[in-house]
């Protein structure tokens, strides 16, 4: 069943959503049958069932689907446990995306709390879920907040990651080139952009979707008069 979840996992991860999913819910149906409801496994077939439903943009789908997760999470795993706190950071990310970024930011700032408490406020994820509060308050017109939050955010993930062209550095390279561009400042940001490009360029590929990103960035910001 693990080489199976795997093989489910990657081809998700390359894009090929339809059989990705089709694979994780008959993966679900035999560990159900085998382990029960409330088994461990069973409730990582069904996070990687609504993860990938999000990432092929069914995310009303995603959001219906961690919300039903989350209680069996929270009363199988614990309120502490990683996936608890992922369930909470995906359900907050496609109230987000579904449109209510007020209502997703005060997810993001209850999660916070409680990852700060259980991991520390530089773990990984903590620092995952401060860069998304920084967005979503550039996103709501607090500009200059969540330029400070990303300076602070991009310093303590150089100290985290001990290397400049880590992905999770350059994406907050790319969120504060963002927020500079939102400030009306196209021509500091056009140059951040490129910058970040390039970067990703190098490390991800010229085709990766990150680098994609930042290069439909760019083009938005060349034929934008902000």
């Amino acid at each position: 069943m693990e080489s199976r979840h795997y093989i489910a996992y990657w081809h998700g991860m390359l894009g090929r959503y339809d059989t990705a999913l089709a694979l994780h819910e008959e993966l679900l149906r035999d560990r159900i049958a085998v382990f029960g409801e409330d088994h461990a496994q069973v409730l990582f077939s069904r996070f990687n069932i609504y993860k990938f439903l999000g990432e092929s943009g069914r995310r009303q789908e995603a959001l219906d689907g961690f919300r039903a997760l989350l209680p069996d999470v929270r009363r199988i795993r614990g309120e502490d446990h990683p996936n608890t706190l992922l369930a909470r950071l995906n359900i907050a990310r496609y109230t987000w995306e579904l449109g209510d970024p007020a209502g997703s930011l005060v997810l993001h700032e209850e999660l916070l709390e409680d990852q700060r408490k259980a991991l520390g406020n530089t773990h990984p994820a903590a620092l995952i879920t401060r860069f998304k509060m920084a967005m979503l308050k550039a996103e709501l017109g607090d500009l200059t907040v969540a330029l400070d939050e990303l300076d602070v955010l991009l310093e303590e993930r150089l100290a985290r990651y001990g290397n400049p062209l880590h992905p999770e550095v350059i994406r907050t390279r790319f969120g504060r080139a963002q927020v500079v561009a939102r400030q009306g400042d196209v021509e500091s940001a056009m140059a951040l952009l490129l910058e970040v490009r390039d970067d990703r360029a190098r490390v991800l590929g010229e085709d990766h979707p990150d680098t994609l990103a930042a290069q439909a960035e760019i083009d938005r910001l060349s034929v934008t008069d902000l």
